[in-house]
């Protein structure tokens, strides 16, 4: 294998496909990106077994070859490069030698054979889908995917397929995100997928470059393709919860109040609170809010007040101030809403008003009061 490449460009292909390689793997493998030379195209491939990240890059091609190289060492020689000519020479032993104008790069790379093959995506359905409405679905959901390993089926986010609408949904048991836009046509297909947050972030940026984007789903696999660049995703295959009759009908009591004046103030009470519970309190009060901490640990504290839509009983209600604040980024009108039942039941928070042909809703679990 010998090919010729300009030094940036394989910096920022390498930058894409190593967001798949682990950190840590049992299997030494996987720490390293394949590279297959076929003429003028060279081909890298990373994999962490869930998801396999191929990216084609116009090289000058001498002889076809394919060996797999550790995808540090390379991040690391070709960042530190200038933009310059970098020639890949590759031996039978598995060595392969960088070459620059000004200097000599030694790597002892892994047999191609050993690479985890490509997954076979066998039947798949096409799906189109607007980029921007893919975008905003990931963004307003994935927040809140757990990340505990006992709980397989909360590990991704839910997609729900319909034939008008897609909905999305993702929780860790104290929160709960539900996110529906019907600016969406499946004329056929219709499907309940769980789908892994990487793979969502892996296509963040596909979703930038053009107006629609077209996924292929499987029955095992989801993947996505570029003219340059396929990522494949195995699905979740778990049975997710029945989320719906967690998200309650009749909390009966409503606070409206400013969503720009009731996060920088959580953010600045939460200063003040348990490095471990992160607790915050919001007292009801008709008129305002009085959110305020306390961490007898670290004798701090800390009170402010909020103007309110509220004329109801007095009540007080603890959360974590890490989640509250990410549920309050996600709202975009001027004003949020909370509808609430009771101090220890699930709580609901909303936009004002819902977005044209979208429907947001979040809950989240109080947590008990100390002291």
């Amino acid at each position: 294998m010998q090919f010729t490449v300009d030094s940036s460009t394989l910096l920022h292909g390498l930058q894409k496909v190593a967001r798949v390689s682990p950190t840590r793997s049992t299997m030494p493998i996987l720490n390293h990106i394949l590279f297959s030379v076929k003429g003028n195209t060279l081909t890298m491939r990373s994999t962490d077994i869930e998801i396999t990240y191929s990216l084609n890059l116009n090289v000058l091609g001498e002889e076809d070859g394919a060996v797999a190289l550790p995808v540090r060492l390379l991040q690391e020689i070709t960042g530190e490069l200038p933009d310059t000519e970098l020639t890949f020479a590759w031996s039978d032993d598995n060595r392969v030698t960088l070459s620059t104008s000004g200097g000599t790069y030694k790597i002892v790379g892994r047999p191609a054979m050993d690479f985890p093959e490509s997954p076979e995506m066998g039947p798949a359905n096409s799906l189109e889908i607007k980029s921007k409405v893919l975008k905003r679905t990931v963004e307003k959901t994935v927040f809140a995917v757990s990340k505990d390993e006992l709980k397989p089926a909360l590990l991704g986010v839910l997609f729900e397929l319909k034939k008008g609408e897609i909905r999305a949904v993702a929780t860790d048991g104290h929160r709960l995100v539900k996110y529906s836009n019907r600016d969406f046509v499946s004329a056929d297909f219709e499907a309940n997928i769980i789908v892994p947050p990487k793979f969502l972030s892996l296509i963040q940026s596909f979703l930038d470059d053009g107006d629609t984007i077209n996924l292929s789903i499987g029955e095992k696999y989801i993947s996505v393709a570029t003219e340059t660049a396929t990522i494949f995703s195995r699905l979740i295959d778990e049975q997710y919860p029945d989320y719906a009759s967690v998200i309650p009908s009749t909390n009966d009591k409503t606070v409206t109040l400013s969503s720009r004046d009731l996060i920088t103030s959580v953010r600045r009470v939460s200063i003040f609170s348990n490095r471990t519970t992160h607790q915050v309190a919001l007292k009801l009060h008709p008129g305002y809010i009085e959110i305020f901490t306390e961490d007898p640990e670290a004798s701090t504290s800390a009170k402010e007040q909020v103007l309110s839509d509220y004329d109801g009983e007095e009540l007080t209600l603890g959360y974590n101030s890490l989640y509250l604040k990410d549920m309050l980024k996600n709202v975009e009108t001027d004003k949020v809403v909370f509808r609430l039942g009771s101090e220890i039941g699930p709580g609901l928070i909303l936009p004002e008003v819902q977005a044209e042909k979208e429907e947001l809703v979040m809950l989240l679990m109080p947590i008990r009061l100390q002291g």
